[in-house]
């Protein structure tokens, strides 16, 4: 049966660049978080880091999705943080960025145990290294950026009127 994958975890830990893996690899239409609805298509990969909060939700609206958990290096996905400047028009708190991968990683353990086994899966992202899509130095890249030379998005994360005017 075919079914959507929701990739998700902390933000900056891969979930663009594993979307487009498994959608290329499957044949399923990519679908960036930006895009989402509750309309998906069944045969589709939503990138959505957003909707780590929204699994338990997620797992009812759509009874055979699957979900794939970006495991990577806490102190790799604060320095991706930090590059782009992520949330930083609303703390400058040092211990936000800490907190926040520590809060997604507690929070997936939690749904692990809440969802059937067969419904999740972990993507390391280090596995990703393997694919030609791969990139491993991303310095230069953009916000939403998953291809060399392709910018997606500004060079910094701020929130205004890209995340709005993109979306609608």
């Amino acid at each position: 049966m075919t079914h959507p994958i929701i990739v998700t975890g902390p933000q900056r830990a891969g979930s663009r660049l594993a979307s487009h893996i498994i959608a290329r690899q499957t044949g399923r239409k990519f679908i960036d978080e930006l895009e989402y609805n509750i309309n998906i298509p069944n045969n589709c990969v939503v990138q959505a880091p957003f909707l780590l909060k929204a699994v338990i939700e997620l797992s009812f609206i759509f009874p055979n999705a699957q979900f794939a958990f970006m495991i990577r290096d806490k102190d790799d996905i604060i320095a991706s943080m930090q590059r782009i400047e992520w949330y930083k028009d609303y703390t400058d708190n040092p211990n936000f960025y800490s907190t926040y991968v520590d809060h997604c990683y507690d929070y997936i353990g939690m749904l692990k145990q809440s969802l059937d086994k067969e419904r999740w899966f972990d993507i390391q992202y280090e596995s990703l290294q393997y694919d030609p899509l791969f990139v491993k130095d991303r310095a230069d890249f953009t916000v939403k950026q998953h291809l060399p030379f392709t910018p997606n998005g500004p060079i910094t994360w701020r929130n205004d009127e890209y995340i709005r005017t993109t979306k609608g």
